[in-house]
């Protein structure tokens, strides 16, 4: 059996998995900068923050909320997924230049997850250790048993990590635009005050921006802030094991490791 099929056969996550492993992990809270300005430059994502949100003017209070949500379905199961998809029924209209949304319209839906997907790597390559292709490859068909318990169309989702990058790099292109919404979130994303984001380095969030996202912020990052936050995630790899568990992973993390056992993968 491929690992495609596996994904699309199997609804099971454990101990064993990667992503039992990795998504509740703090660290992943790290690099929501990345995620958020992936999310706030979609038209459709962008105009249902401005109209939808509960939290309006306040990016890291809608974060907070929606990523241990998100994080909660890989460690518990498709009620929690249709429980998140519930939330998400309503919340639909008209973007910034008029065009209709629904933000559970597969197009939309997978991408906030795409940006997820993205963003667990990423935690993991800087403040971890890098992932062999074959560990990536892996990740991704669990991140799409992780999507697959939403309940929403999975007709957009890639059949494998080489597709996903590509559809990834398409998307950047081809959809993400400037707009006022992004505009207002802008400052929060570069210099983020709460929540997890808040303890990186000041001034240093643009390196975790991908380089569709600085081009169309106008951004540029230094040889210099480059090396800082090399010297910030290799502090964070060396002091993390130290740290109890309480810091170091999500409560909806460390509930599921009392259950079902701490992660194994390997």
């Amino acid at each position: 059996m491929t690992a495609g099929s596996l994904a699309q056969t199997s609804s099971y996550l454990g101990p064993e998995s990667l992503l039992w492993r990795y998504a509740g992990d703090r660290r992943y809270g790290l690099v929501m900068p990345r995620a958020a300005a992936l999310q706030m430059l979609h038209p459709a994502i962008a105009a249902a923050a401005e109209q939808h949100s509960r939290f309006p003017g306040s990016l890291w209070a809608q974060q907070a909320r929606a990523v241990p949500q998100a994080i909660g379905v890989v460690y518990q199961d498709a009620a929690s997924g249709a429980r998140v998809r519930r939330l998400h029924e309503e919340i639909k209209g008209r973007d910034g230049k008029g065009r209709r949304y629904h933000s559970l319209t597969p197009d939309v839906f997978f991408w906030e997850h795409a940006t997820f997907v993205d963003a667990l790597m990423t935690a993991i390559d800087l403040f971890d250790r890098p992932l062999s292709r074959e560990e990536r490859e892996r990740l991704y068909q669990e991140s799409c048993i992780w999507y697959r318990r939403y309940g929403v169309s999975d007709r957009v989702v890639p059949s494998d990590y080489g597709s996903f990058a590509d559809y990834f790099d398409a998307v950047c292109k081809q959809v993400l635009e400037s707009n006022s919404v992004f505009d207002v979130y802008f400052e929060q994303i570069l210099r983020p005050d709460a929540w997890l984001p808040r303890l990186l380095p000041t001034g240093l969030a643009p390196v975790l921006l991908p380089q569709p996202v600085r081009h169309l912020a106008g951004l540029t990052v230094s040889s210099a802030d480059e090396r800082g936050f090399r010297r910030f995630a290799r502090t964070v790899r060396l002091s993390w094991p130290v740290l109890p568990s309480s810091l170091r992973y999500f409560p909806v993390a460390r509930q599921a490791f009392n259950r079902k056992g701490p992660p194994h993968a390997r």
